[in-house]
Protein backbone atom coordinates (compact mmCIF):
# COMPACT_ATOMS: atom_id res chain seq x y z
CA UNK A 1 0.00 0.00 0.00
CA UNK A 2 1.31 3.62 -1.18
CA UNK A 3 1.86 6.04 1.54
CA UNK A 4 0.57 9.48 -0.16
CA UNK A 5 1.13 12.83 0.85
CA UNK A 6 -1.49 15.76 -0.60
CA UNK A 7 -0.23 19.50 -0.46
CA UNK A 8 -2.84 21.49 0.11
CA UNK A 9 -4.46 24.61 -1.38
CA UNK A 10 -3.32 27.74 0.66
CA UNK A 11 -6.94 29.76 -0.20
CA UNK A 12 -10.32 28.89 1.91
CA UNK A 13 -12.35 28.37 -1.16
CA UNK A 14 -9.61 26.56 -3.26
CA UNK A 15 -8.74 23.98 -0.01
CA UNK A 16 -12.64 23.09 -0.09
CA UNK A 17 -12.94 22.53 -3.69
CA UNK A 18 -9.50 20.47 -3.17
CA UNK A 19 -11.49 18.37 -0.09
CA UNK A 20 -14.31 17.39 -2.23
CA UNK A 21 -12.17 15.91 -4.96
CA UNK A 22 -10.02 13.99 -1.70
CA UNK A 23 -12.96 12.34 -0.85
CA UNK A 24 -13.33 10.43 -4.10
CA UNK A 25 -10.19 9.61 -3.59
CA UNK A 26 -10.84 8.05 -0.75
CA UNK A 27 -13.26 6.29 -1.45
CA UNK A 28 -11.70 4.82 -4.61
CA UNK A 29 -8.82 3.35 -3.10
CA UNK A 30 -7.24 1.94 0.20
CA UNK A 31 -3.94 3.60 0.06
CA UNK A 32 -2.88 5.56 3.13
CA UNK A 33 -3.41 9.43 2.39
CA UNK A 34 -2.33 12.60 4.67
CA UNK A 35 -3.17 15.89 3.91
CA UNK A 36 -0.01 18.56 4.56
CA UNK A 37 -2.18 21.72 5.57
CA UNK A 38 -0.93 25.37 5.90
CA UNK A 39 -1.12 26.24 9.62
CA UNK A 40 -3.68 29.16 9.16
CA UNK A 41 -6.34 26.28 8.02
CA UNK A 42 -6.06 23.67 10.13
CA UNK A 43 -9.42 24.41 12.31
CA UNK A 44 -10.98 24.42 9.13
CA UNK A 45 -9.56 20.84 7.95
CA UNK A 46 -10.60 19.23 11.45
CA UNK A 47 -13.74 20.28 11.04
CA UNK A 48 -14.43 19.40 7.77
CA UNK A 49 -11.87 16.69 7.37
CA UNK A 50 -10.83 12.95 9.39
CA UNK A 51 -8.50 12.75 7.11
CA UNK A 52 -4.48 12.50 9.02
CA UNK A 53 -2.50 16.08 8.70
CA UNK A 54 0.50 17.45 9.02
CA UNK A 55 0.51 21.27 9.70
CA UNK A 56 2.75 22.96 6.81
CA UNK A 57 4.12 25.87 8.43
CA UNK A 58 6.81 28.67 6.49
CA UNK A 59 6.43 32.07 8.64
CA UNK A 60 9.99 31.57 9.07
CA UNK A 61 12.93 29.91 8.07
CA UNK A 62 13.24 27.24 10.86
CA UNK A 63 9.54 27.07 10.78
CA UNK A 64 9.21 26.02 6.86
CA UNK A 65 12.94 23.84 7.56
CA UNK A 66 11.13 21.98 10.42
CA UNK A 67 8.29 21.30 8.02
CA UNK A 68 10.58 19.69 5.43
CA UNK A 69 12.13 17.61 8.68
CA UNK A 70 8.83 16.56 9.27
CA UNK A 71 7.44 15.50 5.93
CA UNK A 72 10.36 14.00 5.08
CA UNK A 73 10.03 11.59 8.41
CA UNK A 74 6.59 10.11 6.98
CA UNK A 75 8.40 8.07 4.69
CA UNK A 76 5.51 8.92 1.68
CA UNK A 77 6.12 7.43 -1.62
CA UNK A 78 3.69 10.29 -3.70
CA UNK A 79 3.06 14.11 -3.00
CA UNK A 80 0.32 15.34 -4.79
CA UNK A 81 1.01 19.25 -5.11
CA UNK A 82 -2.48 21.09 -4.99
CA UNK A 83 -1.19 24.45 -5.74
CA UNK A 84 1.42 25.81 -8.79
CA UNK A 85 3.53 28.10 -6.85
CA UNK A 86 7.34 28.22 -7.05
CA UNK A 87 8.08 27.91 -2.99
CA UNK A 88 5.54 25.05 -2.65
CA UNK A 89 7.26 23.30 -5.85
CA UNK A 90 10.91 23.56 -3.81
CA UNK A 91 8.77 22.67 -0.93
CA UNK A 92 7.90 19.27 -2.18
CA UNK A 93 11.75 18.87 -3.80
CA UNK A 94 12.92 19.62 -0.20
CA UNK A 95 11.23 16.61 1.20
CA UNK A 96 12.58 14.18 -0.84
CA UNK A 97 9.27 12.19 -1.98
CA UNK A 98 10.40 10.28 -4.74
CA UNK A 99 7.54 10.81 -6.75
CA UNK A 100 6.21 14.69 -6.99
CA UNK A 101 2.91 15.18 -9.46
CA UNK A 102 1.40 18.49 -10.08
CA UNK A 103 0.44 20.91 -12.94
CA UNK A 104 2.72 22.17 -15.72
CA UNK A 105 4.00 25.51 -15.33
CA UNK A 106 7.14 26.44 -16.88
CA UNK A 107 9.02 27.27 -13.07
CA UNK A 108 8.09 24.39 -11.34
CA UNK A 109 8.21 21.93 -13.97
CA UNK A 110 11.98 21.46 -12.51
CA UNK A 111 10.82 20.26 -9.29
CA UNK A 112 8.18 18.15 -10.24
CA UNK A 113 8.60 14.06 -11.78
CA UNK A 114 4.74 14.10 -13.06
CA UNK A 115 4.06 17.43 -14.72
CA UNK A 116 0.06 17.14 -15.69
CA UNK A 117 -0.50 19.54 -19.17
CA UNK A 118 -4.12 20.93 -19.12
CA UNK A 119 -5.97 20.17 -22.20
CA UNK A 120 -6.90 22.72 -24.54
CA UNK A 121 -10.56 22.64 -23.55
CA UNK A 122 -9.94 22.92 -19.91
CA UNK A 123 -10.36 26.58 -19.74
CA UNK A 124 -14.04 26.05 -19.99
CA UNK A 125 -14.11 23.28 -17.02
CA UNK A 126 -14.61 23.70 -13.54
CA UNK A 127 -11.38 23.56 -10.88
CA UNK A 128 -12.08 20.47 -9.49
CA UNK A 129 -10.98 19.01 -12.90
CA UNK A 130 -8.02 20.06 -12.81
CA UNK A 131 -7.49 18.74 -9.42
CA UNK A 132 -8.68 15.06 -10.28
CA UNK A 133 -6.38 15.17 -12.90
CA UNK A 134 -3.58 15.43 -10.37
CA UNK A 135 -4.96 13.18 -7.61
CA UNK A 136 -5.45 10.52 -10.21
CA UNK A 137 -9.19 9.82 -9.98
CA UNK A 138 -12.26 10.35 -11.54
CA UNK A 139 -13.60 13.57 -12.69
CA UNK A 140 -17.00 14.31 -10.94
CA UNK A 141 -19.79 17.30 -11.86
CA UNK A 142 -19.37 20.42 -9.07
CA UNK A 143 -22.93 19.66 -8.67
CA UNK A 144 -22.68 16.12 -8.15
CA UNK A 145 -21.11 17.35 -4.88
CA UNK A 146 -23.78 15.54 -1.46
CA UNK A 147 -22.39 18.08 1.08
CA UNK A 148 -21.00 17.48 4.63
CA UNK A 149 -22.43 18.40 7.79
CA UNK A 150 -21.36 20.33 10.47
CA UNK A 151 -23.09 21.37 13.75
CA UNK A 152 -24.75 24.64 12.67
CA UNK A 153 -24.69 27.71 15.32
CA UNK A 154 -27.11 27.25 17.52
CA UNK A 155 -27.91 30.99 18.67
CA UNK A 156 -28.45 32.95 15.05
CA UNK A 157 -31.82 30.93 13.65
CA UNK A 158 -32.25 30.48 10.09
CA UNK A 159 -30.49 33.82 8.73
CA UNK A 160 -29.70 34.91 5.12
CA UNK A 161 -26.29 35.43 5.17
CA UNK A 162 -23.99 37.91 3.06
CA UNK A 163 -20.19 37.51 2.22
CA UNK A 164 -19.37 41.26 0.49
CA UNK A 165 -16.13 39.74 -0.27
CA UNK A 166 -12.76 39.62 -0.90
CA UNK A 167 -11.90 42.89 -0.35
CA UNK A 168 -8.68 43.07 -1.59
CA UNK A 169 -10.03 42.20 -5.27
CA UNK A 170 -12.56 45.08 -6.08
CA UNK A 171 -13.59 43.47 -9.69
CA UNK A 172 -15.06 40.84 -7.39
CA UNK A 173 -16.91 43.24 -4.90
CA UNK A 174 -20.80 43.70 -6.14
CA UNK A 175 -22.14 46.52 -4.95
CA UNK A 176 -25.87 45.76 -4.13
CA UNK A 177 -25.61 44.10 -0.77
CA UNK A 178 -28.19 47.01 0.81
CA UNK A 179 -30.44 46.57 -1.88
CA UNK A 180 -30.97 43.12 -1.06
CA UNK A 181 -31.42 43.61 2.50
CA UNK A 182 -34.13 46.58 1.47
CA UNK A 183 -35.92 44.37 -0.82
CA UNK A 184 -36.14 41.43 1.69
CA UNK A 185 -37.51 43.29 5.14
CA UNK A 186 -38.88 40.06 6.75
CA UNK A 187 -35.78 38.80 6.94
CA UNK A 188 -32.54 38.25 9.43
CA UNK A 189 -29.33 38.88 8.02
CA UNK A 190 -26.07 38.22 8.93
CA UNK A 191 -22.45 39.65 7.24
CA UNK A 192 -19.71 37.19 7.17
CA UNK A 193 -15.94 37.92 5.77
CA UNK A 194 -12.65 38.71 7.34
CA UNK A 195 -10.97 41.47 8.21
CA UNK A 196 -10.68 42.82 4.68
CA UNK A 197 -14.18 43.09 4.49
CA UNK A 198 -15.02 44.60 7.67
CA UNK A 199 -15.38 48.13 6.27
CA UNK A 200 -18.09 47.57 3.59
CA UNK A 201 -19.63 45.40 5.90
CA UNK A 202 -20.30 47.88 8.43
CA UNK A 203 -21.50 50.25 6.23
CA UNK A 204 -24.05 47.36 5.14
CA UNK A 205 -25.08 47.12 8.58
CA UNK A 206 -25.25 50.47 9.53
CA UNK A 207 -28.41 50.76 7.65
CA UNK A 208 -30.13 48.27 9.23
CA UNK A 209 -28.97 47.80 13.06
CA UNK A 210 -32.21 45.47 13.65
CA UNK A 211 -31.59 43.04 11.03
CA UNK A 212 -28.55 42.82 10.21
CA UNK A 213 -25.82 41.33 12.41
CA UNK A 214 -22.03 42.37 10.74
CA UNK A 215 -19.62 39.25 11.92
CA UNK A 216 -16.95 40.14 9.20
CA UNK A 217 -13.64 40.42 10.82
CA UNK A 218 -14.65 39.35 14.19
CA UNK A 219 -15.23 35.11 13.64
CA UNK A 220 -12.94 32.26 13.66
CA UNK A 221 -13.59 30.29 10.25
CA UNK A 222 -14.92 27.61 12.59
CA UNK A 223 -17.88 30.11 13.78
CA UNK A 224 -18.20 31.53 10.19
CA UNK A 225 -19.09 27.92 9.16
CA UNK A 226 -21.01 27.09 11.51
CA UNK A 227 -23.42 30.50 10.89
CA UNK A 228 -23.25 29.53 7.25
CA UNK A 229 -24.46 26.00 8.44
CA UNK A 230 -27.75 27.55 9.96
CA UNK A 231 -28.56 29.73 7.07
CA UNK A 232 -31.38 29.51 5.11
CA UNK A 233 -29.23 30.65 2.10
CA UNK A 234 -25.73 32.48 1.29
CA UNK A 235 -25.43 35.39 -1.15
CA UNK A 236 -21.43 35.36 -1.94
CA UNK A 237 -19.20 37.58 -4.12
CA UNK A 238 -16.89 35.16 -5.55
CA UNK A 239 -14.83 34.53 -2.39
CA UNK A 240 -13.70 31.41 -0.13
CA UNK A 241 -17.09 31.59 2.42
CA UNK A 242 -19.25 31.16 -1.23
CA UNK A 243 -17.55 27.90 -1.67
CA UNK A 244 -17.46 26.72 1.78
CA UNK A 245 -20.89 27.38 1.75
CA UNK A 246 -21.30 25.02 -1.15
CA UNK A 247 -18.93 22.53 0.56
CA UNK A 248 -21.34 22.27 4.00
CA UNK A 249 -24.54 22.17 1.63
CA UNK A 250 -25.91 25.40 2.50
CA UNK A 251 -27.94 26.80 -0.30
CA UNK A 252 -25.81 29.54 -2.24
CA UNK A 253 -26.06 32.44 -5.23
CA UNK A 254 -22.82 33.16 -5.93
CA UNK A 255 -21.95 36.75 -8.04
CA UNK A 256 -19.43 36.69 -10.48
CA UNK A 257 -18.00 39.15 -12.51
CA UNK A 258 -14.79 39.19 -13.57
CA UNK A 259 -14.70 35.61 -13.04
CA UNK A 260 -16.56 32.79 -14.48
CA UNK A 261 -19.03 30.60 -13.18
CA UNK A 262 -17.95 27.80 -14.97
CA UNK A 263 -14.44 27.37 -13.62
CA UNK A 264 -15.46 28.69 -9.91
CA UNK A 265 -19.29 28.04 -9.60
CA UNK A 266 -19.71 26.73 -5.65
CA UNK A 267 -20.34 22.78 -4.74
CA UNK A 268 -24.17 21.29 -4.29
CA UNK A 269 -27.14 21.52 -6.67
CA UNK A 270 -28.46 23.98 -4.05
CA UNK A 271 -26.48 26.76 -5.97
CA UNK A 272 -27.23 29.33 -8.77
CA UNK A 273 -24.96 31.84 -10.02
CA UNK A 274 -25.44 35.36 -10.90
CA UNK A 275 -23.49 36.37 -14.18
CA UNK A 276 -22.53 39.52 -15.71
CA UNK A 277 -23.30 40.57 -19.26
CA UNK A 278 -20.99 42.15 -21.77
CA UNK A 279 -18.11 41.27 -23.69
CA UNK A 280 -15.24 41.86 -21.56
CA UNK A 281 -16.20 39.05 -19.05
CA UNK A 282 -14.94 37.03 -17.34
CA UNK A 283 -11.41 39.25 -17.55
CA UNK A 284 -10.26 37.48 -14.49
CA UNK A 285 -8.83 40.64 -13.76
CA UNK A 286 -8.06 41.72 -9.79
CA UNK A 287 -9.73 45.87 -11.07
CA UNK A 288 -10.95 46.83 -14.18
CA UNK A 289 -9.06 47.82 -16.96
CA UNK A 290 -12.15 49.88 -18.30
CA UNK A 291 -12.39 51.00 -14.65
CA UNK A 292 -16.36 51.24 -14.70
CA UNK A 293 -16.85 47.68 -13.77
CA UNK A 294 -19.65 46.98 -15.83
CA UNK A 295 -19.59 43.22 -15.07
CA UNK A 296 -20.42 43.92 -11.87
CA UNK A 297 -22.69 46.73 -12.57
CA UNK A 298 -24.83 44.60 -14.69
CA UNK A 299 -25.78 42.29 -11.58
CA UNK A 300 -29.17 43.64 -10.19
CA UNK A 301 -30.33 42.86 -6.72
CA UNK A 302 -33.73 41.89 -8.08
CA UNK A 303 -31.72 39.09 -10.10
CA UNK A 304 -29.77 37.76 -7.44
CA UNK A 305 -33.13 37.38 -5.05
CA UNK A 306 -34.67 35.68 -8.27
CA UNK A 307 -32.18 33.47 -8.28
CA UNK A 308 -32.41 32.93 -4.26
CA UNK A 309 -36.30 32.04 -4.49
CA UNK A 310 -35.16 29.32 -6.99
CA UNK A 311 -33.99 27.55 -4.14
CA UNK A 312 -35.07 29.09 -1.29
CA UNK A 313 -36.18 32.67 -0.60
CA UNK A 314 -39.70 33.92 -1.41
CA UNK A 315 -39.72 37.69 -0.78
CA UNK A 316 -42.35 39.40 1.42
Amino acid sequence: MKNLAILMPQRIGDFVLALSVIARKVASNDESITLIVPQHLIPLCTLLSNLPYFPYRRGSRAELLESIAGVKRQDFDVLYLLTQSLSTAWFGLRTGIPVRRGMSGRLVNPFLTEAIVPSREATGDHITKEYASILEVEDAPPEAWPGVTIPPAPDCGTPVVLCPGPGMIPARQWQGFREIIKLLPSYDFVILGDRHDAAVAKYIASHFPHRVRNCAGRTSIETAAAIIAAASVVIADHCGLMHLAGFIGTPVVGIFGSTSELRDRPLGAAVRCATADGSCAPCNKSTCSRRDYICLKSITPEQVIALAGEIVLQPS
